[in-house]
């Protein structure tokens, strides 16, 4: 497995409390901008890193799984000088953030998942299969995708726009050794980590954040 390292990311904020976000399988860092535009950066520091094969971590090798990103971003943590911090991660990123409870528990303060992947994997049938490892060399397939989970409620500007910023964001290799890994590859048993209250909607475990 390749050494972590400290990947390209963006920082907002300077509070005390570091967050560590996480993008998803389509997107980059940049997909956070919006949100933390208005996040409270007086009581928290976020860093949004590029995973390994996506927007200005393009090109970086090594192994192109959760497990890996999982021990970057423990890495970017490091690097930051945060010895505790949360994690927040959209779908795929959703399963890194999983991975680095399960690697390193003692140091996470609060998990919180955008729509995650379960640590069980997504669970894909033949049909669900097919059309996601097409979408690695298919623009048609990314959009399809793009379109069923989101509702099919968007319009066609909207997800032409997100097939062409996920085609020029992502290295074709990567997007499609990090599906095989969300989608099937299982962590989740009772010898890989804490065990966690379930979240109220179908899905992975979920470590909740303290209420204040």
């Amino acid at each position: 497995m390749a050494e972590p390292l400290v990947l390209p990311h963006t920082i907002r904020g300077t509070g005390p409390h570091g967050v560590i976000a996480l993008h998803g399988w389509f997107g980059d860092r940049d997909d956070y901008e919006t949100v933390l535009a208005h996040s409270d950066g007086g009581r928290f520091t976020y860093a949004a890193l590029d995973q390994r094969g996506y927007g200005d971590a393009g090109g970086i090798g090594g192994e192109y799984t959760t497990a890996r990103v999982a021990a970057d971003a423990l890495a970017l943590a490091d690097h930051l000088g945060w010895s505790t911090f949360s994690v927040v991660g959209h779908s795929m990123g959703g399963k890194v953030a999983q991975n680095i409870v399960a690697l390193a528990p003692e140091r996470v303060r609060c998990m919180v998942g955008i729509s995650p992947v379960p640590a069980s994997g997504a669970g894909l049938g033949d049909d669900a299969r097919a059309l996601f490892t097409q979408a690695a060399g298919d623009p048609a397939a990314r959009r399809a995708i793009i379109d069923l989970t989101t509702g099919g409620r968007l319009p066609a500007r909207w997800l032409d726009r997100m097939v062409d910023r996920s085609l020029a964001r992502s290295d074709r290799d990567a997007f499609a050794a990090y599906f095989r890994d969300w989608a099937f590859e299982d962590f989740h048993g009772p010898s890989r980590g804490p065990r966690f209250p379930r979240s109220p909607w179908p899905g992975p475990m979920i470590r909740p954040c303290p209420r204040r």
